[in-house]
């Protein structure tokens, strides 16, 4: 699971930083906030989680966008949960808040509950489900969702091991520009695994992940 790995359209996250620097806004956010609206809690969490980094106050008005059903503030918890921000570590309250999120439709959550049942014990008894968690979060287009699926034909996770499938998934997730994917496809074609060797096209994807703040891209960039 990447950390805060949330996903945020470019204008949604414009809109927030609009929100915290308009005096107005914000007050009538926040009043409508502590009159229990759901949607006005969960966008005054994501502003302190995202625009003013106060983990705690995020996790106070997600918590109770949460506990009022909203999907995305339910996988925030969840993420919240598993990496000890804003709140202790615990990984038992991370996958209540996810399996909850996921049960709504939420492909982050969807995403994140399969790796972290992927990295439990019983790995091998949840592959099915792993693999069905996986896929509802691909089918609603989440780029994380194809990077790990390319990942674990790769490693085999719970499949069996195909570097043609893994590259296919990490191009689906390229498309959408995630850099991690941008540079196991550089590595992929450097090196001939799962596709043709091609160089050229392996630094192409170089320099897109680098664009895309992938910092291993950019660092090998400016060795």
């Amino acid at each position: 699971m990447k950390k805060y790995n949330i996903l945020i359209g470019g204008i949604f996250l414009f809109t927030l930083f609009n929100a915290w620097s308009n005096d107005d806004y914000y007050s009538k956010i926040k009043k409508d906030a502590i009159a229990g609206d759901a949607q006005a809690q969960f966008k005054i969490g994501r502003m302190y989680m995202i625009v003013s980094g106060d983990y705690e106050k995020a996790f106070y008005w997600l918590g109770k966008a949460a506990k009022q059903g909203n999907a995305e503030a339910q996988a925030d918890i969840g993420s919240f949960y598993y990496y000890g921000t804003g709140v202790k570590k615990n990984r038992k309250k991370a996958e209540e808040w996810l399996v909850k999120a996921s049960r709504n439709g939420e492909p982050r959550a969807q995403n994140d509950l399969a790796i972290l049942y992927s990295e439990s014990e019983s790995r091998d008894a949840r592959c099915d489900r792993i693999w069905e968690l996986l896929s509802s979060s691909a089918a609603k287009g989440y780029d994380m969702a194809y990077l790990n699926i390319g990942n674990y034909y790769l490693r085999g996770v719970c499949v069996e091991r195909s570097m043609s499938k893994a590259v296919d998934w990490w191009e689906k997730a390229a498309d959408k520009g995630n850099g991690q994917a941008e540079f196991n496809l550089y590595v992929s074609y450097s090196n001939g695994s799962g596709v043709s060797m091609n160089q050229h096209t392996g630094y192409v994807y170089l320099r897109k992940s680098c664009e895309h703040g992938y910092k291993k891209a950019c660092d090998l960039i400016n060795e």
